[in-house]
């Protein structure tokens, strides 16, 4: 980032631009989403990440909406079921820190493991969805092991090479279905 530049507005973008381009990538079948469906934010902070939380339902989604009118302004679908299959919605998030229980870590990390698409039920009905964004501090750093997931953003370098490594190795972990991808937001 330049000097000057806002690090919560790129962040933001960022977010979104990811969360859009899994849900826009051409594939074969709607499974080989999965591995970048789920954006792991890690923050060197409880704080930063605390930052980032409010950012979710207001700023990454508004963002998200504006990206969809971008790309389909000549052909909108305004509350029909085209618009819902087309634009990117965040319906889950968790947090992974020292500030949620045990048990709160535990249900999380299972949650980590639902895969994209959707289970349905016989009425067609979600019965889960898999997390869209899960934020996290150096909590992850040790022991997250979900081989599903395949995108992480990083804000800030993490304060160590080793702690760096360490928190980057949790995605891209099942190189057979797709390659980890990670991303780092510099600070001016």
């Amino acid at each position: 980032l330049a000097t000057g530049s806002s690090d919560a507005t790129t962040a933001i973008r960022l977010f979104a631009a990811l969360l859009y381009g899994a849900k826009a990538m051409k594939v074969r079948k709607e499974s080989d989403r999965d591995p970048y469906w789920t954006n792991i934010g890690y923050y060197n902070s409880i704080r930063e990440l605390g930052q980032a939380s409010t950012w979710i339902r207001a700023d990454i989604d508004q963002h998200l909406d504006v990206m969809y009118k971008r790309r389909f302004d000549d052909k909108r679908y305004p509350t029909t079921d085209a618009y819902r299959k087309n634009r990117r919605y965040i319906s889950r998030d968790s947090q992974l820190t020292s500030r949620i229980s045990g048990s709160e870590v535990t249900a999380s990390l299972a949650d980590l493991g639902i895969s994209y698409p959707a289970e349905t039920d016989a009425e067609g009905k979600v019965k889960e969805s898999p997390i869209d964004i899960c934020l996290a501090t150096n909590m992850i750093s040790v022991g997250l092991d979900v081989s599903r997931l395949g995108l992480m953003t990083v804000a800030g370098q993490p304060k160590t090479t080793s702690e760096y490594i360490q928190a980057t190795s949790r995605v891209g972990r099942n190189t057979e279905e797709a390659p980890g991808i990670v991303f780092v937001l510099y600070r001016p």
